[in-house]
């Protein structure tokens, strides 16, 4: 430990009880043997064993008290300082005793009571121990000789032995009784400093996975940032999860959050590895100035992070998202490094997981997280997050009949205009879903109310466990003329993990009321098709990837059969080609919809409704 000794962290120390002690000890006594050695100076001449002998005890308190204060070599210089002294002391003892002319060696007889003193205040139950025996040892032969030689008692008057060995026994029991108690406050100690530690481990530390916590990481961020170290801060975070763990339950998903978190643990690269709550976790990598070993440690990070796990029933991986941010190039403070760091992640979740360095150039740090959610809840309540409409095509006709509705966030000031996918998450998170979704409709539904076509809505977990929600769509539906029976409620296959058993009974009572349900994406998750016939649904909206992936056809072909035989309606979502469109068409599909057909497109305020049938 470095620094001041008396700062008021070392004093509040327990481990440091010992070193206090030695050090005000020394200090006392370094200070009564200057005034001695003044008294005695005035009083009569200085001989040189005198001038040595304050010089010896001068210094090694002295020295004593600087090692305490400093914590510098202590427990050395204290048992070689007190060896030494108590070498002196007893060698001057019987120096005086054999030549009783050189002083008067009364003085010295205290010896017995003041080495003992200064022993219970600075050494421990092991030096005591010793000093036990080699003190009472001494004491017997020095009593025994002394008070034979200068008081000259004679053995048929006293009984020197006996009295030389009470004298010892006293000593040496007198210091056992100090060891003994010197034991028992370390074993006090010990158990007092077990459970401080206990304590702060508790107090930085993630009960689930081992991990630091955030106040912990951030202790960590703050020690090199002032250190001065080249470093980079990682901002994990996994995709999939949330599906998985509402497959699985809770306690395989807890055992995968274990599993990444032991991974972080063991990747050499990473100096400091915390979770921040649910599937969010963060590292810190000490980096040289080699970006290209820099980026070889993320991609070999992502790829342990997104390893298959393997359990008793299956092979378990979820993806990971990885935005990273170097300290000494990507920020003036450590909250914009961290801002950084978390932009370069929204970036990468927003594409698709895998792993994103913060750009400045199309990064922002108004882009973060937190910004972006006080950015979204203000841009929501002055009605800045704007409605916006793609076209769903008849194959058979290529007329439009319906709409799919969307969200956008046009002129929002930041360094550039988020995107759904970063916030709708966020809104999510606020709770705000059902806000958004009412407010788009507020808009949407005036405009399309003389058209015949449908309007789909896309619902959350969130939204679909909540009990106002089909009252609340009711009754916006009623407030605008729009009729229930075209409302489309599409649903992903992430929404249909969570909760399926209450999610079926909303679904059911929805169509019940005359809404259609219709399975988004389709084919971009699990797809687990015994679900196909435990869902109320009415329609498959099949997700892009299986036909721009597959040139021959033949799982898109697959899965729409599968479609028309289950008697559903079938959608094929991303044409973005007139050969997409002509395959989709052959196979059999009966809806389309994508960029070949229309962009998704901002209703403006001013706009007029949309009076044409489609």
């Amino acid at each position: 430990m470095s620094g001041a000794f008396l700062d008021k962290n070392n004093l509040r120390s327990v481990g440091d009880r010992g070193r206090r002690a030695a050090f005000w000890v020394s200090l006392a006594a370094f200070a009564q043997i200057n005034f001695i050695f003044i008294l005695f100076a005035t009083q009569r001449p200085m001989l040189p064993w005198h001038w040595g002998l304050y010089a010896f005890y001068a210094i090694t308190h002295g020295t004593i008290a600087w090692s305490a204060r400093r914590d510098w070599h202590f427990k050395l210089i204290l048992n070689l300082g007190y060896g030494l002294m108590f070498v002196e002391i007893w060698l001057r003892s019987f120096l005086f005793a054999i030549y009783p002319e050189t002083s008067s060696t009364a003085v010295h007889v205290p010896v017995l009571l003041f080495l003992p003193v200064f022993l219970m205040l600075v050494a421990g139950s092991r030096t005591l121990l010793f000093y036990a025996v080699v003190q009472g040892l001494l004491v017997y032969a020095y009593v025994k000789y002394y008070l034979a030689t200068v008081y000259g008692f004679s053995p048929d008057i006293v009984d020197l032995s006996e009295v030389a060995l009470v004298l010892g026994l006293v000593s040496f029991i007198a210091l056992i009784i100090l060891a003994i108690v010197a034991y028992s406050r370390e074993k006090t100690d010990r158990r007092l400093l077990a459970l401080i530690r206990e304590t702060e481990r508790l107090a930085a530390e993630d009960p689930l996975t081992g991990l630091k916590n955030r106040r912990a990481f951030m202790n960590d961020i703050e020690a090199l940032w002032n250190e001065a170290e080249s470093f980079a801060v990682v901002f994990i975070d996994l995709d999939r999860f949330k599906p998985l763990n509402d497959e699985y339950g809770h306690a395989i998903g807890d055992q995968v959050l274990q599993q990444i978190g032991a991974r972080l643990q063991s990747t050499p690269a990473i100096f400091s590895a915390a979770r921040f709550g649910g599937d969010e976790f963060a590292a810190l990598i000490l980096v040289d100035d080699a970006d290209e070993r820099v980026d070889a440690n993320m991609t070999a990070l992502h790829q342990s992070l997104t390893g298959a796990i393997d359990f008793e029933f299956a092979q378990i991986s979820v993806g990971a998202s990885l935005g990273y941010a170097r300290a000494v190039h990507d920020g003036f403070s450590v909250s914009e490094l961290l801002h950084a760091a978390d932009t370069a992640m929204m970036r990468c979740k927003t594409n698709g997981g895998g792993v994103a360095k913060f750009n400045p150039e199309i990064d922002d740090i108004s882009l973060s997280s937190s910004a972006m959610s006080e950015a979204f809840k203000k841009a929501l309540a002055q009605g800045q997050i704007r409605p916006a409409l793609q076209p769903v095509i008849d194959t058979k006709t290529k007329a439009v009949i319906g709409h799919e509705l969307l969200a956008r966030w046009p002129n929002s000031g930041l360094a550039r205009d988020p995107s759904p996918a970063e916030f709708i998450p966020i809104a999510e998170n606020l709770g705000l879903l059902n806000q958004l979704l009412w407010t788009t409709m507020r808009e949407a539904l005036p405009y399309l109310r003389d058209s015949d076509g449908f309007l789909a809505i896309n619902a959350s977990p969130s939204q679909l466990s909540s009990t106002s929600f089909l009252d609340d769509l009711t009754a916006i539906t009623a407030t605008y003329g729009f009729g229930l029976d075209r409302i489309e409620i599409e649903i992903t296959e992430h929404v249909a993990f969570r909760n399926l058993n209450e999610n079926i009974r909303t679904l059911k009572q929805a169509r019940a009321m005359g809404c259609r349900v219709s399975l988004d994406d389709f084919g971009s998750g699990y797809s687990s098709l015994s679900m196909l016939e435990e869902l109320p649904l009415d329609k498959i909206k099949i997700d892009k990837s299986l036909q721009s992936k597959q040139h021959s056809g033949g799982v898109l072909r697959a899965t729409i059969r599968l479609a028309t035989e289950l008697g559903f309606e079938c959608c094929v979502e991303g044409i973005e080609t007139e050969r997409a469109a002509k395959v989709a068409t052959e196979l059999g599909c009966s809806q389309m919809q994508g960029f070949w057909f229309g962009h998704p497109e901002i209703i403006q305020r001013d706009q007029p409704p949309l009076r044409v049938a489609s």
